[in-house]
């Protein structure tokens, strides 16, 4: 009995002080009743409260309309960040920025954390590889200065924008740094016939039954396919003994080039071997992909050089190698973890194809109206078909490759490739075995 008048108190006191708690926060009656009200929106069911409420208070509250077009945009990058990694929109100036107009330099530079931009690799092609005034740009050389601007110590951004907007109807001088030296050279833009893959057969500073070849994507082209092809053929009649295949930076591309690369690399696998699937889980269905026929394949030990920047398409090639044991190492630092297969497509702004103002190249070298937005959203997973794996396959996304060769240190660029922490690593190891 004295349990249930305690009880009775105690709910009496909690309903008398949640009464008195909100009188004292009930809002004044100006508040609750604008001056001039505005009708309310309704555009979303109840499972976006968030949403509805802020438009709800913009339209009550806010001193002007609403501006429509900048709500749609910043509603669609929203849309799209929400699906998560590797979901992404590109709007207009995005890609503008990503093309130029048809020509370059064909450098590829890393910038350290200094922001000193030094020159990784020249390409096949580059004007940068012609001698001039008695200097040769050698890889290691830092890009000092641009027509008497200094570009050191800029982010990687900023020269970007600066090698980007560099003029193609006219020579450019470039200040470069060698030690405390520096030097001039003057180069102009050429056409971009840069390749994807690149041989090098005597890799400077490397033991010569080491061949290399640096896989930078896996466009969709039937250029890289072809670069590929004659790099093997070169690799297997130089006699070479070992193979040095550097994806490093290599960000992936599209699954039928890697189906004929992956192909000339998993050693004596029989005709239409299951390789992988891209599993698109809206569609409960699988595009399986099968090894194809080659003509030359690389039955020698293979040691792949990897980092952060080893994304997708590359991760789905290391896989497949290391499920058919033809893998011999992996060196350097672990991958991405993007085992995700992506569409794309364009929206546009206005009309049934909106305002032309330019046409450019996206991402994947296909030809697009500038005025366009390009979404790239995730349709399916790789899975990597292994027998050594329970159920005998895995899916390889959220999982980067460890290597089994770690690289920590700062990867010095040097002139010579025997000083690159990567390959010297390898060469160790071929060694030791």
């Amino acid at each position: 009995m004295k349990n249930a008048l305690k009880a009775l108190i105690v709910a009496l006191i909690i309903i008398a002080i949640s009464a008195f708690t909100f009188s004292c926060y009930e809002k004044p009656q100006e508040a609750q009743e604008p001056a001039e009200t505005t009708e309310t929106v309704k555009v979303l069911d109840d499972r976006f409260d968030l949403t509805n409420n802020v438009l709800n208070f913009i339209k009550d509250y806010f001193y002007d309309d609403i501006d429509y077009d900048y709500a749609d945009l910043y509603a669609a990058y929203g849309l799209v960040a929400s699906l998560g990694d590797y979901n992404y929109i590109y709007s207009p100036e995005d890609l503008v920025g990503s093309v130029s107009d048809g020509k370059g330099f064909g450098l590829l530079i890393k910038t350290n954390i200094y922001n000193e931009h030094l020159i990784d690799f020249i390409l096949p092609g580059s004007p940068f590889l012609t001698p001039y005034n008695g200097n040769t740009v050698l890889r290691g050389d830092e890009l000092y200065a641009v027509d008497d601007f200094r570009i050191s110590g800029l982010s990687s951004s900023a020269y970007s924008a600066v090698l980007n907007s560099l003029p193609s109807d006219r020579a450019v001088k470039f200040t470069m740094l060698r030690g405390d030296e520096t030097f001039d050279v003057v180069y102009q833009k050429t056409d971009i016939t840069f390749p994807s893959c690149v041989y090098i057969n005597n890799l400077p500073g490397v033991p010569e039954e080491f061949g290399y070849i640096f896989l930078r994507n896996f466009s969709n082209t039937n250029d890289v396919l072809n670069e590929f092809k004659a790099a093997v053929r070169s690799f297997n009649s130089d006699g070479n003994r070992a193979l040095l295949l550097d994806l490093r930076g290599n960000g992936g591309g599209n699954t039928n080039v890697l189906r004929s690369i992956a192909s000339a690399l998993i050693g004596d696998a029989p005709m239409n071997e299951l390789l992988f699937e891209v599993h698109y889980a809206k569609e409960s269905r699988s595009n399986y992909i099968y090894s194809t026929p080659v003509e030359n394949k690389i039955d020698t030990p293979i040691y792949v050089l990897c980092n952060s920047g080893t994304a997708s398409a590359s991760e789905a090639l290391i896989g497949t190698m290391r499920a058919h044991g033809t893998l011999t190492a992996l060196i350097g630092q672990s991958t991405v973890g993007k085992g995700v297969a992506q569409n794309a497509f364009t929206t546009y702004q206005e009309g049934e194809k909106g305002v032309f103002i330019d046409k450019g190249l996206d991402e994947n070298g296909e030809e697009v109206d500038l005025n366009t937005h390009y979404v790239q959203i995730i349709f399916g997973k790789y899975y990597i078909y292994d027998q050594s794996a329970e159920g005998g396959k895995y899916c390889m996304h959220g999982k980067p490759f460890i290597p089994d060769i770690p690289i920590t240190d700062e990867n010095p660029i040097t002139p010579d490739y025997g000083e690159d922490l990567y390959i010297h690593a390898a060469v160790e190891h071929y060694n030791g075995n």
